[in-house]
């Protein structure tokens, strides 16, 4: 079953390469988290801003330092989050291993998956928007159906995604690729999309189920769910990613 071979793949891809997912993400998150404290001093303490802001009668300075504030940690984490995920590609499809503590910054990459990341999300706004209108009248007759509606959109959505998603890594590594080329690539491969999303989904499930048992572990369990929810699940979403592309364009063979 083809969804299920691209998910244990995806997940084998990280497992086998710990070492170049930590040269490709640490120091890029490191980097994320002192920009993020610079920020909160420079911004002169955002919580009391944030109370300043949120009181009877706030103060318009406060609002515009919490406002600013929340766009530049928006900023630093997804310039963070691009460089990992590009390098991960990068990585992946083109073997580019990561020499030293600082994966390269390929600035034209990371604006190129960017703007095609910010076009899947405005097509997507666009589709959920009519539909999110006929699920609130769904939802007015029957709570069930509504809710019904609502995952099977959810579903569609995702399909849809996976199928145009190889854009992206195509993005990381310079091989443009348009949505209709992306989408016929991908034909025929919805029923193992759909089989992919649903244990994606489980996985999440599975891992939220775990993380919440290592907590009751002092310290070293804590470190377990950080480390997965900061490294290990984020790079296999992306490897999903790569995966797809690796079969659908590249026509790879799943080892």
């Amino acid at each position: 079953m083809l969804g299920l071979e691209i998910f244990v793949h995806s997940v084998k891809m990280v497992l086998r390469n710990l070492k170049e997912a930590m040269l490709v993400s640490l120091v890029p998150a490191l980097m994320g988290s002192v920009a993020a404290v610079l920020l909160f001093f420079l911004f002169d303490n955002p919580q009391k801003q944030f109370a300043d802001a949120t009181a009877s009668s706030p103060d318009p300075a406060a609002v515009a330092t919490i406002l600013g504030f929340l766009f530049c940690l928006l900023i630093v984490m997804l310039v963070v989050m691009l460089w990992i995920v590009v390098s991960w590609h990068r990585f992946v499809l083109l073997e580019e291993y990561p020499t030293g503590m600082f994966p390269p910054f390929r600035f034209d990459r990371v604006l190129a998956y960017f703007g095609r990341l910010l076009m899947l999300g405005v097509l997507a706004l666009i589709l959920y928007f009519p539909a999110s209108l006929i699920m609130g009248a769904m939802a007015q007759t029957s709570v069930l159906v509504g809710i019904l509606f609502w995952l099977a959109l959810v579903i569609f959505l995702s399909i849809g995604f996976y199928r145009v998603s190889p854009i992206l890594p195509g993005a990381a590594i310079g091989k443009t690729l348009t949505l209709s080329q992306a989408w016929q690539s991908t034909a025929g491969a919805s029923g193992a999309i759909a089989v992919l999303v649903i244990l994606s989904v489980l996985f999440q499930m599975l891992l939220q189920f775990l993380s919440s048992l290592l907590l009751f572990i002092p310290i070293i369990g804590v470190l377990i769910v950080v480390f997965a929810n900061m490294l290990i699940v984020p790079l296999i979403n992306v490897s999903i990613l790569t995966t797809i592309y690796g079969v659908f364009i590249e026509k790879r063979e799943l080892a």
